[in-house]
């Protein structure tokens, strides 16, 4: 088999070792029955046979198996254990230290084992159906799919918890279900910046960006930095969490002729959006192939073949190993100089059998030890206050203007902002392909919005 990169071989291993666990605790393998082969799980799960090892030893520490020499792999009676199914967004695992922070949980409350299950992205029903089922017992949720929980009148399912004042009051508001009661506790949040390779703008000769440069500013760097098999910037073009910007930063003037009004009256910044398309179409500035991979603007800039990206504090976790000096400043400015805000919180299933036990977790997690961990070892910000200004990140080559979100805040919006549900917002996202081929233009992107309603939460 190829050698698979790190972030495959961790995706992978984390798939197999979630599979074969819920597997084992829902009986689909009994006690005393055998596994399949080293051999069969290496084809089951695409992985090496030593990486199939690493699983399966994973599993003997935690009781759950045991290796019986030239005879195979035989699963153990459970243990006195009360286990809980905590549902988490994969990319948790890198940006916030879960494995690392779910065994820690588990050396502190031994009685208790956490169960993983994978949550899929953007994918509300699919999210509803398993707190409805019972399949588990809490659960990561995100601004993209708390918004579509209130759309969809699904509320209900999260059992209420009580508002944290340690937690930074922008936050909260996000994840209420009403005045201070909460539907999930903020956990993890960042607002989207700029990242930019240190080296490649001495090479030119260029100054830094800052927080009073506007978009055409940053296009004149761009062009200076174009460089053989290099492009200048790159980021997830059709991600909600990147293209609504350039939607935001030009709606202060709704009635500008520049905008495309839609039947319900939500107006279209035109402006942004089709300076966004004029600049990522124009020769060695955006590598537009690879405009919709995750992590693929992150792994680009790591391997320095561009030189400025849009991304978060989040996937600033990509980088950790960089071998060149980079730092983030604040977005350029169109009409203002507002980012979008990202955040995920963790939330109680109100049909869990296991609330109490639940609870425990969720309450860990939001600690002041579960936090203090995120805060040191990730460049993720913690959802709380006292902690993310108390505390330093202590990882190595880490970026001078870190600490740049402290006097962010006032700049944050999210996708509520848009004044359009959320699933308008997804096919508009989808049109916007057609938009940046030149296969439609402002009027057809402004008829996505027709049938769209305002959000009035």
């Amino acid at each position: 088999m190829a050698k698979i990169d790190r972030h495959t071989f961790q995706t992978r291993t984390r798939h197999m070792s979630a599979d074969l666990k819920q597997k084992i605790n829902s009986g689909a393998y009994s006690p005393g029955e055998f596994l399949p082969s080293e051999l069969a799980l290496t084809e089951q799960y695409n992985l090496s046979k030593n990486s199939v090892r690493y699983v399966l030893d994973e599993l003997v520490q935690e009781g759950l198996i045991i290796k019986i020499p030239r005879v195979g792999t035989q699963v153990t009676k459970p243990a006195s254990k009360e286990t809980i199914r905590f549902g988490v967004y994969p990319s948790l695992y890198k940006e916030a230290g879960m494995e690392e922070l779910i065994k820690r949980f588990h050396e502190k409350h031994p009685h208790i084992h956490v169960e993983t299950i994978e949550l899929p992205y953007m994918n509300s029903d699919n999210i509803a159906n398993l707190i409805k089922l019972g399949i588990i017992d809490a659960l990561t949720i995100n601004l993209q799919d708390m918004y579509q929980f209130q759309e969809k009148n699904y509320l209900d399912l999260f059992a209420d918890q009580d508002r944290d004042d340690t937690i930074y009051p922008f936050l909260t508001p996000y994840f209420e279900k009403e005045s201070g009661v909460l539907a999930a506790q903020p956990f993890v949040y960042s607002p989207v910046i700029l990242c930019y390779n240190k080296e490649h703008l001495r090479e030119k000769r260029l100054g830094e960006p800052n927080s009073s440069w506007s978009w055409d500013e940053l296009a004149a760097l761009l062009r200076e930095l174009k460089a053989p098999h290099r492009y200048s910037i790159a980021f997830q073009l059709f991600s909600m969490n990147r293209w609504p910007i350039f939607w935001l930063q030009n709606e202060d003037d709704p009635s500008s002729i520049d905008s495309s009004p839609a039947q319900n009256g939500t107006s279209l910044p035109t402006e942004g959006l089709r300076w966004l398309r004029d600049l990522v179409t124009e020769e060695g500035i955006f590598p537009l192939a690879l405009a919709q991979g995750e992590f693929e603007a992150e792994k680009l800039f790591k391997e320095q073949k561009i030189s400025v990206m849009l991304t978060t504090y989040y996937m600033l976790n990509e980088l950790k190993n960089a071998n060149f000096s980079f730092d983030i400043a604040p977005l350029p400015h169109f009409k203002n100089d507002r980012t979008l805000l990202l955040s995920t919180a963790i939330a109680l299933s109100a049909e869990s059998s296991r609330k109490d036990t639940a609870a425990c977790f969720v309450n860990y997690l939001t600690s002041d030890e579960a936090q203090t961990y995120i805060r040191q070892y990730t460049y993720s910000l913690p959802a709380s206050r006292y902690i993310t200004e108390t505390f330093s990140v202590e990882l190595k080559n880490k970026p001078s203007r870190l600490e740049l979100h402290r006097d962010y805040s006032s700049k944050y919006m999210t996708y509520r902002d848009l004044s359009i549900s959320m699933e308008t917002q997804i096919r508009f996202g989808e049109s916007l392909k057609q938009y940046m081929s030149y296969l439609t233009d402002e009027e057809g992107l402004a008829e996505v919005l027709l049938p769209s309603k305002s959000l009035n939460l």
